[in-house]
């Protein structure tokens, strides 16, 4: 839940994927300093007539169906403009009707038909017709990770649901025709009981799922400084990391805890391997500890460069989420981000 100050409290995560899922709207919100905007956001398995209405008549804004860049192309619906010069990005699509349903195309039941069509997996590019009334919108592969848009966050808030991801999106406007800001979306939202939600907090949702990880695999592995038992683990990007374990972490006595970005070219070749040397023995000489070895699918190239890239926060959540699958509690986050490595010490779980 995020506080954005003190008298508005918005929705969490799990209360609007849970009104997505029962087929209500949503109302997402973006940051103040991008567009400072906030959509009527809903899955478009449930559109309805009713609902492209109530966008129409309460939003006021353009009524468009963002949608994963293979179900576009599936359909042969390109892309509005060769060269896209929106400032924000929006991946625009050749706006269609159904040619199977569509009388004038710009009603409520015609849209609505046409955006059932557009998620249907068994439609044809040759059942739309070509301009039309319902705008389709590119989804950026990665979603409101890569692009904190309502584009994004639509089709992200229905694949959470659990269902066809897919949206429909319509800006909100006050009477006055100008933008309608925070307190008057947080109104709007009360008054047709909406969950409101923020971009912000999605993002930090889709990254706490990213680090979580899995473990496959262990083996026992004897190194100078010691006998190890090197423990594999998947994050949610299926990047594999490596734990080094040495001793028993349940003696009630604090371990010690190593963090390592990958850097193939050092680690293998250089002075990297130095480094890795040193923390193995100081864990050996701790007498029982952990080295997590993060892997970056871009460090397996020369290009990756001379020096160990510094660990980034999201490296840190997932070595977090390893600890605790190892059965390690939080750590001691340091003020600033190291470049090479950094041994700590962690709170037991």
């Amino acid at each position: 839940m995020s506080e954005l100050c003190s008298e508005f409290v918005t929705a969490t995560v799990a209360e609007a994927v849970a009104a997505t899922r029962e087929g209500r709207m949503v109302i997402i919100v973006d940051d103040a300093d991008r567009e400072n905007e906030g959509d009527f956001v809903l899955a478009a398995e449930h559109v309805s007539a009713e609902a492209i209405n109530f966008m129409a008549t309460v939003g006021r804004g353009l009524i468009c169906v963002p949608m994963r860049t293979e179900a576009l192309e599936a359909l042969e619906i390109p892309p509005a403009v060769a060269h896209n010069t929106d400032p924000k990005g929006t991946a625009f699509r050749v706006s269609v009707d159904h040619a199977g349903t569509a009388t004038t195309g710009i009603s409520a039941t015609d849209r609505a038909n046409t955006i059932r069509a557009l998620i249907d997996p068994a439609s044809k590019p040759l059942d739309f017709t070509r301009p039309g009334h319902v705008f389709p919108l590119g989804y950026a592969r990665g979603g409101v990770l890569a692009r904190p848009g309502h584009t994004e966050a639509a089709v992200d808030l229905a694949e959470l649901s659990g269902l066809i991801p897919a949206g429909v999106i319509c800006e909100i406007c006050s009477a006055d025709g100008e933008m309608a800001r925070l307190p008057e979306l947080m109104e709007i939202g009360r008054t047709h009981g909406l969950p409101v939600l923020t971009i912000a907090d999605l993002i930090a949702h889709r990254r706490d799922q990213l680090c979580e990880v899995e473990r496959v695999g262990e083996a026992r592995l004897p190194l100078a400084a010691g006998v190890f038992r090197a423990i594999g683990f998947v994050d949610r990007s299926n990047r594999e990391h490596i734990a080094l374990v040495m001793g028993r972490l349940d003696t009630g006595t604090v371990p010690m805890v190593s963090m390592h970005a990958e850097w193939l070219l050092g680690d293998v070749f250089g002075g990297g391997r130095d480094e890795l040397d040193r923390a193995l023995r100081r864990i050996a000489i701790h007498g029982h500890g952990v080295l997590i070895y993060l892997r970056d699918p871009q460090a397996d190239c020369i290009g990756a460069g001379v020096a160990r890239h510094p660990l980034s926060r999201h490296d840190q959540r997932v070595a977090d989420a390893i600890l605790v699958k190892l059965g390690i509690g939080e750590i001691d986050v340091p003020a600033t981000v190291p470049h090479t490595s950094e041994v700590r010490c962690a709170r037991l779980a």
